[in-house]
């Protein structure tokens, strides 16, 4: 079961963030038709997904973009598939497993444009809870070459080709902002951990200078002891 008193990381240095700040003033419940258009487009077109999920019985997962100021509620109940959107700050008890990491890396996931053992073991994204259900989710997802573009979907069939070029547009704009962010992370933040690991280097150097002087004041005690015994003896 997935434990909400478990401290929360930093957060990510992304696009996400600053678009995540200037979303904060929109409630969750104004963004629920949206999720709930995705989820049925995604069960229209790549049905196979939600036949590999039916197995689950009643699971529930928290989908957690860390950036972002809204986590998802996926739950499986008899069958059926159902999501909901919610703002950071909600009750996060009950879910039997938690996904969280960056929006922009959450997505990649879903699209199979990442390699998900390699997030997940470089930490970039955490799960917690119930491992085997988690798996199963993303064996279900990595059933389908799911496009975001498609998922989304156009009313108008004649707008389309227009709407994936925008789209296109849109994902390399953020593919180079992402870019762009990492350069920033790498200039600023890796000299600030090189400094940080130096301090502790320092700090691991000062307590075996401890210890050593603690053995030391130990073994002059002792000495000293001896000392004092053999003179006690000597009178």
């Amino acid at each position: 079961m997935y434990d909400k008193n478990v401290p929360s990381r930093v957060l990510p240095f992304t696009p996400m963030l600053f678009a995540g700040f200037m979303m904060r003033p929109v409630p969750a419940f104004s963004l629920k038709p949206i999720v709930k258009h995705v989820l049925a487009r995604m069960k229209k077109l790549y049905p196979e997904i939600f036949s590999r999920l039916a197995v689950l019985g009643n699971t529930s997962f928290l989908i957690d973009p860390t950036d972002l100021p809204y986590c998802f509620c996926l739950s499986v109940k008899e069958g059926e598939t159902h999501i909901d959107i919610w703002d950071d700050d909600s009750d996060r008890s009950g879910f039997h497993a938690a996904i969280s990491g960056p929006m922009l890396d959450l997505i990649k996931l879903l699209e199979g444009r990442v390699d998900g053992d390699a997030l997940f073991f470089s930490r970039t994204l955490n799960v917690e809870g119930d491992t085997e259900a988690v798996l199963t989710l993303r064996n279900a997802v990595d059933s389908a070459d799911v496009a975001l573009a498609d998922v989304v979907g156009v009313p108008v069939l004649f707008m389309k080709p227009g709407f994936d070029k925008l789209f296109s547009k849109v994902g390399s704009l953020f593919g180079n902002l992402e870019k762009d962010f990492v350069t920033v992370q790498r200039s600023v933040l890796h000299p600030i951990a090189r400094h940080m690991g130096e301090v502790d280097k320092e700090l691991d150097r000062s307590a075996d200078r401890m210890r050593k002087i603690d053995k030391e004041l130990v073994r002059i005690k002792t000495s000293l002891k001896k000392s004092q015994q053999s003179v006690e003896r000597g009178r």
